[in-house]
């Protein structure tokens, strides 16, 4: 599946996933995600997944 959506980046550097990815993503208020940085060096993709814990 992919869903796209746009989100700027504010001035305290937070990003606030839209709601239609939240839901898609079964993301709840307060959980955890760990956010990676996957890529080669000019095309960098920033990947959100949902965590239990922190490891």
């Amino acid at each position: 599946m992919l869903m796209r959506a746009f989100s700027k980046v504010d001035k305290e550097g937070k990003i606030k996933l839209p709601d239609n990815i939240q839901r898609a993503a079964d993301l709840k208020e307060g959980q955890l995600v760990e956010v990676k940085i996957v890529g080669a060096s000019k095309k960098k993709n920033i990947l959100v997944s949902a965590r239990d814990n922190a490891r």
